[in-house]
Order: structure tokens, then C-alpha cells, then sequence
């Protein structure tokens, strides 16, 4: 007789995203599960999801739901009822709506908890709201999205930190092989070299940084910097582009349905991050179009470029430090294409899809044993 599949319900929610690129690597790994044969996913989602009809070409059924606030009756009462009527095996929560939530609606039931963490900070050991997040005494293991996301939270869980596993949400080089986008609208010199900075802007996402330090770099490089997600007329955007040693050379491009496609006509990406980093996706989307990166060492990013061999790592809120990478990535076209080639290598070895199904699965298998 054959061993009995493990039933697990994802509580997971993506209205507000027009394309699907945000969402690849969550929806892969549910696939992925899905695909083993031991396992039966169903998707909780909003009915406005995007997702809906994807995850449904592949075997994934999804049921309904709006959780508009952090804690909902009516989404405790709906999650749960879910719980019983199919015996869930695994309750998997993907934002912090569906963990508060869900972790309640799991009380007094037999069904396993797992929960995301997609970066560091804000979890706070004497804070009572979160108690309703990552410390929710009901969740039996959290998925931490590198390294250093998980050593974060372990410093503020009272007990068992066996709960905590790192796994790397995988991505698939063949979702990169759009053209670059077309920047020729932006009329850049010929010699031009553009630096993308793909981010909701933030101010821990370090953007002062960033303008701070083209003071560090030559005036005679003609960098250009490409900003993707911030609004070219929001005064607080203009006045950081102000102090700027260049700004006529810092381009605002707002948000765009194609960010990995101009990081790809990008020379070089680079994330300045101060604070609360997890893994960066739009640092993830460059390396997979073979651009070496400049992070700063916040979160799980130091993970993802190798310092020195893919791009470099800079201490946060160092703009000197950022502007001189930047500098000697920026004067040395054969040095960038070599990281370049690293980053795409990393990303197909050690950040796949396969690999984050793997170690999910075995986290699957560990609590419905």
C-alpha cells in the first residue's frame, strides 16, 4: 500500500502584482512539492489573485479568502474550518496576515505550523506584537530566508531554536532570458555606465547612501544611476537626487513591470541597505542576468554575492566604501564581465529551484513524520 501523501494548505496572497516575476520563486517551490508526488498542496489566496489559474495548470487547487487585517475573526474562523473539514497535515504561512491568523486558527488543532521570515529586524522578544508573528507559540517551524535572517530570530526566540531552517528560495535562469530593456530612451551617452538600484525606495533602503557616495567617484567616469520603483516626482526622491555629485546623471524610471529586464541592460546593481535586509530579490533577478552586484553586508545579501569574486560588500552607511566599489567595477569593463559570469554561476548552482524543494521537502516530511 502506498504511503499516504501529505495534505498541506499555503496561505499565500499576491492581488496587487500585474506580472508574475515578484512571486517565481514562491510559487516554484509550492509547484515543485506539488510535483514530488508526496505531496498535495491547496493554496489559500485572495479571489483576486493573480495566481489562481497558474497554480491550477499545475495540479495545485486553490481556495478563496480575503484576510484584510492582521487578526480577523472571520479569516480564523475560515482558515480553521479549512484545517478540519481536510485534515490538514501542514499549515504553511507565507506573509505576516496569514501567520497571525493562521497560527490562531491552528490552536487546539493537530495540524503543523510553518511560517516565513523574509528578513531580519522588527522581532522583538519583549514586544507583545510579536507574539502574534514569528513568537506565536503555536508555529512549529519557521523558514528563514538565509543565514543571517534565521541568526537574527534566534536571538529573540525563548526556547527551541530548532525550529529555525534557512532555506534560499530558488530561482530558474530560464526565467531571465527576456532582452534587456531598452534604455535608449534615456538618450545615455555612448561611454555611459549604468548602475541600477531596483527598490521600493524606502529610506532603509539606503538611497542618501547612495548619492552620498557618488562623491567617491571620479567625475570623470560617467556613471549613470537608474533608479527602478521610485517616483520621478516625489519631492523627497527629488531632493536626495539634489545632493547628488552628478544629478543630471540620476535617472528616476518609477515603477516598472520589467525591473529584472533593466537591471540586465544595467553594467552593474547595487542595494545599499541600512537595516532589516532579507534576500534580495532584485539583487537575485541581476546576478541571473550576469551582473556583478554592490550590497551592503545587511541580511542574507553578504550570502548572495561573494565579495570579491561576483561583486563586492560594503559596510552599511559607508558612502565611501560604496562609491569606491562602484568606482572600480565601473573602470574595468573586463572585471565586471567576469563577476558578471560568477553571479550567474551562483545563482545557477547555489540558488536554484531544486534545491529549495529539496530541503523543503525534507522540513515537509520532518513534521508530518
Amino acid at each position: 500500500m502506498a504511503d499516504k501523501k501529505i495534505c498541506a494548505l499555503a496561505v499565500s496572497d499576491y492581488v496587487s502584482h500585474s506580472n508574475i516575476n515578484p512571486i517565481r520563486p514562491e510559487a516554484a517551490q509550492l509547484i515543485g512539492l506539488q510535483e514530488s508526488g508526496e505531496v498535495n498542496v491547496t493554496v489559500l489566496c485572495s479571489p483576486g489573485s493573480v495566481l489562481i489559474e497558474y497554480y491550477g495548470d499545475h495540479g495545485i487547487g486553490t481556495v478563496t479568502h480575503s484576510i484584510r487585517k492582521k487578526v480577523s475573526l472571520d479569516a480564523i474562523r475560515f482558515i480553521r474550518a479549512q484545517i478540519r473539514a481536510h485534515n490538514y497535515d501542514l499549515l504553511h504561512l507565507f506573509n505576516s496576515k496569514a501567520i497571525s491568523n493562521g497560527a490562531n486558527a491552528a490552536i487546539g488543532l493537530p495540524v503543523k505550523v510553518i511560517a516565513y521570515r523574509g528578513q531580519t529586524g522588527s522581532i522583538k522578544r519583549y514586544d507583545p506584537a510579536s507574539y502574534l508573528n514569528m513568537l506565536h507559540p503555536r508555529i512549529d517551524k519557521i523558514i528563514c530566508v538565509a543565514q543571517a535572517v534565521e541568526d537574527d530570530l534566534r536571538k529573540q526566540l525563548w526556547g527551541n531554536t530548532d525550529k529555525l531552517v534557512t532555506i534560499y528560495k530558488g530561482h530558474d535562469l530560464s526565467w531571465y532570458q527576456n532582452p534587456p530593456a531598452d534604455l535608449s530612451g534615456l538618450e545615455l551617452p555612448e561611454d555611459a555606465v549604468t548602475l541600477s538600484l531596483v527598490a521600493n525606495l524606502r529610506p532603509r533602503k539606503g538611497l542618501h547612501v547612495l548619492m552620498e557616495a557618488t562623491h567617491h567617484i571620479s567625475p570623470d567616469i560617467p556613471v549613470h544611476l537608474l533608479l527602478v520603483g521610485a517616483r520621478p516626482d516625489d519631492p523627497k526622491l527629488r531632493e536626495q537626487v539634489a545632493a547628488a555629485a552628478f544629478p543630471e546623471r540620476v535617472h528616476a524610471l518609477g515603477y516598472r513591470d520589467d525591473a529584472p529586464e533593466v537591471s540586465g541592460a544595467s553594467d552593474v546593481i547595487v542595494l545599499p541597505t541600512t537595516k532589516r535586509e532579507g534576500l534580495s530579490r532584485a539583487i537575485l533577478e541581476g546576478m541571473a542576468y550576469g551582473r556583478p552586484a554592490v550590497v551592503t553586508n545587511t541580511g542574507g545579501n553578504a550570502e548572495l554575492v561573494a565579495d570579491g569574486e561576483s561583486g563586492y560588500v560594503v559596510a552599511p552607511e559607508d558612502p565611501a566604501a560604496l562609491g569606491n566599489a562602484i568606482e572600480v567595477l565601473a573602470k574595468d569593463k573586463i572585471l565586471r564581465e567576469r563577476f558578471g559570469e560568477e553571479a550567474k554561476r551562483r545563482i545557477r548552482t547555489l540558488f536554484n529551484v531544486e534545491q529549495g524543494v529539496a530541503k523543503m521537502l525534507s522540513v515537509y516530511r520532518e513534521l508530518a513524520a
